[in-house]
């Protein structure tokens, strides 16, 4: 394994020395760090694809050239037969959702060509408060994944209806956006609040407001008048799409789209509107939104919503530069999402267009991947801080069944969990416990952050 890499930060790009090595290679007057040569390059502005050296200079690309026209290099990358495109760039996820560390997420994305992450890390502020937060921010750094956090705008998720690790208030996101690696406000999920200018709301919004930085948006269902009411207040994306009609209001609205993966069976007809309309959007961008882990293990990240998208009769380069330069626009970092001389060389070498198997991957010039492994050791920090947060006593297993009387009892259901219906079903009851019905799934709540009693609730779950 080579040295840990640290990843230039933004800033470093515009490093006067490095500024002239980078022009001088360009010239010819000086050989490049590294030679990508014998690949087609993605052209994710013209949607041409097109032979191409690409010559690197530290983390910033000096060079796109002619095939074999220049060979002086200290290092060179075989991309024949190979495809070369920005790195992916995931506009809206959770690394919680996949259960594991940022350091085991980005060994397992980064190898398969995603290189930028903006992770809003809600669970982790709605556990933890800000020790969280400061926890998701350190725990980011010195890796090979770029991850651009966002501040938390519903802990808790629902105020009044429950209770939480912690509170952020208009005052805490204040103090979270001054951070320089935080780039805008979390998805806005209380839609109402924001519509209505509830007070704590609007206090909030107004924060991300004041710091020019992105307000990220979670529109499900809003439309007319509620849409306009919602994004007058300032904010500016949504990915919870419900429809191919849903897309194009919300496309024709003005949002940016951060189109997910997480929905697989909505991403047949998003395509087939999107091929109708016959161009890409420039505001419409790829994210994963959750990935479990073992679709994270199976599947990747980014790279399968685009495999996928392709898959159901996306154009590749269209895959392509929604999930690279549609993704910088959104982040205004001019830095990243296209291969050009000046830009930082977060760098794929697909072997196809439709499998996208990554050959190599380079993060800021440095190569990290190699044939879907990393060749980089990736650095964890200490999760002792996150321990203890289970603030509840052992549960039992008669803490999990639903006590009733009779022989015979009628139970409310909840249907298609991840949207929401009510069903009812019939069961039977023994020895004074229902007995769970087939087909059916039981969750079970319980309070977990010592602010109230501790009792376990018990519901069924179908489909």
């Amino acid at each position: 394994m080579r040295q840990t890499p640290i990843i230039a930060d933004r800033d470093g790009m515009n490093d006067a020395a490095l500024r002239t090595r980078a022009v001088a290679a360009a010239r010819g007057d000086a050989p490049f760090d590294v030679l990508i040569s014998g690949g087609t390059l993605v052209d994710v502005v013209t949607g041409e694809l097109r032979p191409a050296d690409i010559g690197l200079v530290g983390p910033l690309i000096a060079s796109v050239h002619p095939t074999g026209s220049r060979q002086d290099a200290a290092q060179v990358l075989d991309a024949t037969g190979g495809y070369v495109a920005p790195g992916l760039i995931d506009t809206h996820m959770h690394i919680e959702s996949s259960m594991v560390t940022p350091a085991s997420y980005a060994a397992a994305v980064v190898a398969r060509g995603v290189t930028t992450v903006v992770w809003d890390p809600h669970e982790f502020a709605n556990v933890h408060g800000l020790d969280g937060m400061s926890w998701a921010s350190r725990a980011s750094r010195n890796l090979p994944l770029r991850t651009i956090l966002l501040a938390p705008s519903c802990v808790p998720s629902a105020p009044g209806l429950e209770r939480a690790g912690a509170d952020f208030d208009a005052t805490a996101l204040a103090e979270i956006l001054f951070w320089p690696e935080v780039g805008g406000v979390a998805e806005v999920m209380n839609m109402r609040g924001v519509i209505e200018r509830v007070p704590r709301m609007s206090a909030i919004l107004q924060e991300g407001l004041h710091a020019d930085k992105l307000i990220c948006g979670h529109a499900r269902g809003l439309e007319g008048a509620d849409l306009n009411a919602f994004m007058a207040a300032g904010v500016t994306s949504d990915h919870e799409l419900t429809s191919a009609d849903d897309l194009m209001a919300k496309l024709r609205a003005g949002l940016t789209i951060e189109l997910r993966g997480s929905h697989d069976h909505l991403l047949p007809e998003f395509v087939e509107a999107l091929n109708r309309l016959g161009h890409l959007p420039p505001t419409l961008t790829l994210c994963t939104d959750d990935v479990f882990p073992d679709d994270l293990l199976k599947g990747g990240g980014l790279d399968d919503v685009v495999r996928r998208l392709v898959h159901y009769g996306l154009r590749p380069h269209w895959a392509l530069q929604a999930a690279t330069l549609n993704a910088a626009a959104r982040l205004q970092r001019n830095d990243l999402g296209l291969i050009a001389a000046g830009r930082r060389a977060d760098i794929v070498v697909f072997d196809d267009l439709r499998q996208f198997s990554a050959r190599h991957v380079l993060v800021s010039g440095t190569p990290v991947a190699e044939q879907g492994r990393m060749i980089v050791e990736i650095p964890e920090i200490d999760a002792a801080p996150l321990k203890g947060s289970m603030k509840l006593p052992l549960r039992l297993p008669e803490d999990f069944r639903v006590k009733s009387n009779g022989k015979r009892v009628r139970l409310a259901t909840i249907d298609r969990p991840r949207f929401t219906q009510w069903g009812e079903i019939e069961a039977d009851v023994a020895d004074g416990f229902v007995v769970p019905p087939d087909d059916t799934t039981m969750i079970s709540v319980t309070h977990r952050h010592g602010k109230a009693e501790p009792v376990t609730r018990t519901g069924f779950l179908t489909g």
